[in-house]
């Protein structure tokens, strides 16, 4: 029997909605099920309208596939039912901006941002008409009402933490206890980080990977193999592409002890003659005092897992990875990326 004067559904009442439509029922069925008029589930099925990630099927070689269809989602129409009587109390901060949020959930689906660089980027590019705040954002998403297509899977990693080791060897150059302080501050431009990311075992090819410390600007080059003389022969490729203001770009590298990283004079003397760098030694295992080397790592480990076989990988992925890591936005600049700072501080050399 209908239920006069009732319009607005319970939350259960929606999921039941939503069961019978993927069931196939017919809506004047569900109308009667419901206990409402035919009008109210007309309004309600586009209330609760939405694009939704459904699995589509699973290839030769075990690869799930998915597709995007529109279809009924209860949680959507109890978020939106809950947006039209946010006049009764408190609003919601971000109101019917529906733009921002499907900006948000583009950004971090293609782009593969997390929420809080996304949010970051489109304030500081001011596209959208509403602001929120970083624990606003998430709060929603943890709530499950406002993002469909994001969940808090979608945050980043909590910052790592490390304990130092007991030193039980000498470096095998200069050590980092000799470094100047002003290279710790990250007051200075053209400090580097420098590290080696191994693929699958026992597979040859590397990544060489540096860090600029005070901009986080990334370069990165595949190698065959990670001996100390092809590290050398790399960094003297890098040399050549610096020129003459090679000095001033890189006028330190941090490194581990590594052995690929064992022949210090290689790697501090210039193609051109003379000191091209210094290098400095961390100490052993104490992998912290590489800290945005290994925060990097981190970044590239999203589009290259651990156990890639990098044999397979193409010196214009190694590329593409290069140029995702150093567009990416970053909350310790504002949101500006350090491709923006680099070339900033590179200007100025």
């Amino acid at each position: 029997m209908k239920k006069k004067g009732t319009k607005d559904l319970t939350i259960t009442q929606r999921r039941e909605l939503e069961s019978y439509l993927k069931a196939g029922l017919h809506k004047k069925r569900i109308a009667e099920l419901l206990g409402v008029c035919l009008a109210t589930v007309y309004n309600e099925i586009k209330r609760g309208e939405c694009t939704q990630k459904v699995y589509s099927y699973t290839d030769y070689w075990g690869e799930r596939h998915y597709k995007y269809v529109t279809a009924y989602s209860a949680d959507m129409a109890e978020y939106k039912y809950r947006l039209n009587q946010s006049s009764h109390g408190a609003p919601l901060k971000i109101g019917n901006d529906f733009e921002l949020v499907r900006e948000i959930e583009r950004r971090v689906i293609h782009e593969k941002l997390s929420p809080c660089a996304a949010l970051g980027r489109i304030k500081r590019e001011k596209i959208c008409r509403t602001s929120i705040s970083k624990t606003t954002l998430y709060r929603y998403i943890r709530s499950g009402y406002i993002f469909e297509r994001i969940t808090m899977r979608d945050v980043r990693l909590k910052q790592r933490h490390y304990q130092k080791t007991t030193v039980k060897r000498p470096p095998k150059g200069t050590s980092i206890e000799k470094r100047p302080a002003e290279i710790a501050a990250r007051n200075t431009f053209g400090h580097w980080e420098m590290d080696c990311i191994i693929g699958r075992k026992y597979t040859k090819d590397t990544i060489l990977a540096f860090t600029e410390r005070l901009t986080r600007y990334e370069i990165m080059f595949k190698m065959p193999d990670h001996k100390a003389a092809t590290v050398v022969r790399y960094v003297n490729k890098l040399e050549k592409r610096f020129g003459k203001n090679f000095r001033k770009v890189f006028k330190s590298i941090t490194v581990d002890n590594g052995v690929e990283f064992s022949d210090s004079a290689g790697l501090e003397r210039s193609i051109y003659g003379g000191r091209r760098t210094s290098v400095y030694y961390c100490h052993p295992y104490t992998s912290c005092e590489r800290g945005s080397n290994e925060r990097m790592n981190r970044e590239i480990r999203r589009l290259i897992p651990k156990g890639t076989d990098l044999c397979s990988i193409s010196e214009e992925r190694v590329q593409a990875v290069e140029s995702w890591v150093n567009n990416y936005p970053r909350e310790i600049f504002g949101y500006a990326t350090s491709a923006e700072l680099f070339a900033s501080h590179l200007q100025a050399v």
